[in-house]
């Protein structure tokens, strides 16, 4: 799993533009809402066999900050 598989789920997901999904944006600033969280963990879950809490990534966490929660999780 790299990075970039990363941002296309959370691009698909979310129908936010690879090009806007920036590492230094927070979910909040990009309008990633509780429910496009919830989906894309999901979602996250099905393709990667990781189990991530919606409740662990707080709405000022950074998209890197998520890249890197994902990215331990499978580790």
């Amino acid at each position: 799993m790299t990075n970039e598989e990363i941002v296309s789920l959370i691009s698909k997901e979310t129908g936010l533009p690879p090009d806007k999904l920036l590492p230094e944006a927070t979910l909040a600033t990009l309008d990633i809402s509780s429910l496009d969280l919830v989906s894309l963990l999901f979602e996250l879950e099905d393709q990667f066999g990781i189990e991530i809490q919606p409740e662990d990534i707080p709405r000022d966490s950074t998209l890197q900050q998520l890249i890197d929660r994902i990215t331990a999780a499978r580790a």
